[in-house]
Formats: structure tokens, sequence, C-alpha cells
């Protein structure tokens, strides 16, 4: 099978399409495939050497022109393959595709219309509620936009049943298969402890790192946080302030974000929403327990006093006493973290949520 992959983000950018479609064409390289991916970056960033040809757009450009530029481009490559898979950029795939009958998968992750939104400050809401609210006109214009692009494709694949929900109350008419994310489960190994507390995710307000900051300085616990985003400045500020003890790391590679997470003793997931986190994933299998907020995506995944601990992501003191708890009791820790890593491995493991979605790909019910 020959596959055209696109994507708004690709390593060594932190995200889960940066994450997962690296894993997915090497799957299907494995399968005897052919494989080629289409992608923004900012022009500073320099291109990724990979085993397949990566097609990059300039991201810091007007964005009329990148919306041309990059359809044309998608247009141009997709006559080459026998399917698309679009794990973003979807109005831009499905104007590429307007006038070319292929197979075409997309897999939803998230609301944009709201993410963008709240990364804006135009809304406090979480995604729930704001797909229950009066939207702007703005925002309409944005979501008709969106529902008429993946009405467009084949099929959709989404990691949550939430989400799927949501995504059929826009208007979407075609299939949507909900298949979670997947991990590599790594050995185990006896790596000394250099963190308490561990962040991996993009710096936007809604993943509500300022909380787990204040969480850090109230409770002395030592936090690593591991991405970049437009938060960043201002984390930086208040972690200051609150003489939080606090390490920046930027984003790393994928190994190198390994090895931060098995070198802290409790991962935390404090966002509004979640799909389901690639990172949370990568916690679990390197056998260390969560603190999680109530979203949805998260609670689906860690199970309160079972792989981790639940809080209400409104309860700062609910949050530093999650925290105080579990780096109270070498027991917990122990007891919470091998329960994460065995769920992972019996359901959540990489190859096997890898192979349905390219068995979606190979699929021949498409009109």
């Amino acid at each position: 099978m020959k596959a055209l992959l696109i994507s708004g983000i690709y390593r060594p950018e932190i995200g889960g399409p940066a994450t997962y479609l690296p894993k997915l064409a090497t799957q299907l390289l494995d399968q005897g495939g052919q494989v080629e991916i289409i992608t923004l970056k900012d022009s500073k960033s320099d291109p990724v050497i990979e085993h397949w040809k990566v097609n990059y757009i300039n991201r810091d450009q007007n964005i009329l022109s990148r919306i041309i530029k990059t359809s044309y481009l998608i247009a141009q490559n997709a006559k080459k393959f026998d399917t698309v898979f679009a794990n973003g950029l979807f109005q831009e795939t499905a104007i590429g595709l307007l006038f070319l009958k292929k197979k075409s998968v997309a897999k939803v992750v998230g609301d944009p219309v709201w993410e963008r939104a709240r990364n804006k400050g135009r809304t406090n809401l979480n995604i729930v509620d704001f797909n229950n609210s009066k939207l702007s006109i703005n925002q309409r214009l944005q979501r008709r936009f969106i529902r008429w692009s993946l009405n467009r494709f084949s099929l959709i694949t989404c990691p949550s049943l939430e989400l799927k929900s949501i995504i059929t109350n826009w208007g979407v008419r075609r299939p949507i298969e909900f298949i979670p994310n997947g991990v590599v489960i790594p050995e185990d190994e006896n790596t000394d402890k250099k963190y308490d507390l561990v962040s991996v995710s993009r710096l936007v307000n809604w993943k509500n790192i300022d909380k787990l900051i204040r969480a850090s300085a109230k409770t002395k616990s030592k936090l690593a946080i591991v991405g970049s985003g437009p938060e960043e400045i201002t984390l930086k500020k208040l972690a200051k302030e609150l003489n939080a003890p606090v390490e920046f790391l930027g984003q790393l590679k994928e190994e190198d974000v390994k090895k931060v997470l098995a070198s802290s003793k409790i991962f935390v997931l404090l966002s509004d929403y979640e799909g389901l986190s690639f990172a949370l994933l990568q916690a679990m299998g390197c056998g260390i327990p969560s603190v999680v907020s109530d979203a949805k995506g998260n609670s689906d995944v860690i199970r309160n006093k079972v792989e981790g601990l639940v809080v209400k992501i409104n309860n700062q003191i609910e949050i530093e006493n999650a925290i105080e708890k579990l780096l109270g009791s070498t027991e917990l820790l122990a007891k919470y973290g091998a329960a994460a890593k065995l769920r992972v491995k019996n359901e959540y493991e990489q190859k096997n949520q890898i192979n349905k979605v390219i068995n979606l790909m190979r699929a021949n019910y498409y009109e």
C-alpha cells in the first residue's frame, strides 16, 4: 500500500500527531508499504532526516497563502498514492482531494475551533460546554468548514468515545471508528528518580500547567516540564515568582522524553480536555502512576486509586493533596505504577492499535 500521511505538526515538535505519524510510517514500511509525509514547520526549524520523504510547508506565512500551497502540494502528491491519511490539516486535505477519487482517513484528536478559542483567550469553557454553547459568527464559519472537510473523507477515526459523540454532533456523517492510541512498552529499568513530578505537553492554557506549577511550589516537589508553546514565557515567569522547583526542559526527542519519564515519580496531566494523551500512555508504560484531571479522556485511562489519582481540575487543594499523598507513600507509588504498566500492556500496545488504523486504510468500503 502506498500511503500519503498528512499532519500540521511533526517531530521534534511535541504533540500527538507529531508522535503518531512516524510510528504509523514505520509500521507501514515494515509491512512492505511506501510512505511520504506532508507537514508544516517553522521557517527557522531544521528539516528532519527520515527513512521516507517529508515535504514541508512553512507555517509562519500568510494563512491563505499557506492553505493554497498546502492544498496544491497535497493534490499533486496524492495522485501517486493508494490512500491518504490526515492527522490534521483536514481543510487543506479536503481541498486537495476535491477532484481526486482517493481512499482517505482523517484521525481527529480534538476540536480545533475550541482549541483556537482557548488559546486566544476567547473562551474559558471546557470542550463539552463550548460545543453546547452559542458560537460566534467566526466560530460557526470555522465549524462549517471543518464539517465540510471531514465529510469529504472516506471515514474518520478518533481516540475517545466522548470525542466521537462530539464529532457526530458537528454534523459529520462519515463513519467514525473509535481506536485508542498505543505505545511501545519499554523494558523494566531501575532508574534513579531525579524528579518528583513530570509533565509532557504543548504549553497551551487549556493544559493548566500553571496549576501544576502552583502545586509544585506548595508541595515543594521538583517538577520537570517537557514541551514548548505560547504559554512558555508566562509559565517561566510564574515559576520564578513562586520560587517553584521547576525545570523547563523544552522540546526533547522521544527517547529523551522516555528517560525523563523513567526518572520521575509521578506523571501529572491537568488538562481541560484530552482525546487520549500519548505522554500519559508513555508514562504508564514506564510504570509510574499519574495524577490526572477528571476530563473524560484522562479518567477513561486512569481509574481513581487504581493506576493513579483523578482530581477535579478547579480544586487546587485536591490537586496538591493528591500529589502529597502519592509522594508520601512508596507503597502507593509502586502499586499504582505496576497497575498502570499492566493496563498499557493489555489495552494500549502500539503495534495492535496502529494495525487497526492500517486495516481501515486498506478497507474496501470507501465511496
